[in-house]
């Protein structure tokens, strides 16, 4: 076997600390071979040599079959070689024979997290634990290796409106692809955006709509201030007025205003039921 940080030798003692509990940090790569295995003699150099090529995107963990019944049981291994990819505990894929080396990495390259993946789901992470700095870094990172990249994209964006940047945060959510933006997770934080408070005077909107009911400019600023408020009830029924009075009004402003709360809320949300059955009710009237 060739010396490597990347190959591991493992048996049925230590299948669990090094293949499932390491899944989590890095894809392990678990070949079943045996030595009086010819196709075993072929393939194993080969997922050597890759697993020194890829760099650390995975660990190959060899097992000798005849050494672990236990585990070739376990996990289904009726012909050697016999190859499984672990990510996160669970075996996510697996191929049975010699297959040759352009095989080998299309499988590989079809499962494994990529590098910008990795540094996302890094990023993710560390803002999840309130190290947004930290958060920022891998994000960058991600992004430089992929600059389409939709988890880093996200969470570039998300870091960037907890600190206030979100002038920034407008420019890197247009590096979505059209598909991506059309995505729900997408289309919430395009919402939360839309509806950030940039030190509008709530109560000078309020009693410019309680003077003129019809100024439906200021219905519209007032809805978008309640919501960015989190003052979701009211800031729906100012753009239910507007619908109600000019559902045409700025290019059907108050309709498009009210689908953008629900995509911040989400599809099972309470509020986003309620509202919805009342904008039919409206429209279709």
């Amino acid at each position: 076997m060739t010396k490597s940080k990347w190959i591991v030798e493992i048996d049925e003692n230590s299948f669990a600390a090094v293949v499932l509990e390491g899944s989590y940090d890095t894809p392990m790569l678990v070949d079943f071979w045996a030595p009086w295995c010819g196709p075993c003699r072929t393939l194993g150099p080969l997922l050597e040599k890759l697993a020194n090529a890829y760099n650390g995107r995975f660990v190959l963990a060899k097992v000798n079959s005849d050494h672990a019944p236990r585990l070739s049981k376990e996990y289904g291994v009726q012909g050697i070689p016999a190859v499984l990819l672990v990510i996160e505990g669970q075996v996510v894929d697996r191929f049975t024979g010699a297959l040759p080396e352009s095989a080998v990495r299309k499988f590989l390259d079809k499962s494994l997290p990529s590098p910008a993946e990795k540094l996302a789901a890094q990023g993710i992470e560390l803002a999840r634990r309130g190290d947004l700095e930290g958060a920022q870094a891998h994000f960058h990172a991600a992004l430089e290796k992929d600059p389409k990249h939709i988890n880093a994209i996200l969470g570039m964006v998300q870091v960037l409106m907890a600190v206030g940047h979100t002038d920034e945060a407008r420019t890197i959510l247009g590096n979505l692809t059209p598909q991506d933006a059309e995505r729900p997770e997408a289309k919430a934080i395009l919402a939360r955006l839309t509806f950030r408070d940039d030190g509008i005077d709530l109560d000078r909107l309020l009693k410019k709509v309680e003077t003129d009911p019809s100024d439906l400019s200021a219905r519209l600023d007032l809805g978008r201030a309640l919501v960015a408020s989190q003052h979701y009830e009211p800031g729906m029924d100012q753009f239910l007025e507007v619908i109600r009075r000019d559902r045409s009004f700025q290019e059907e402003a108050g309709r498009k205003a009210l689908l953008q709360v629900f995509d911040m809320l989400g599809t099972t949300h309470p509020l986003v039921r309620a509202y919805r059955s009342r904008l039919s009710s409206i429209l279709f009237s």
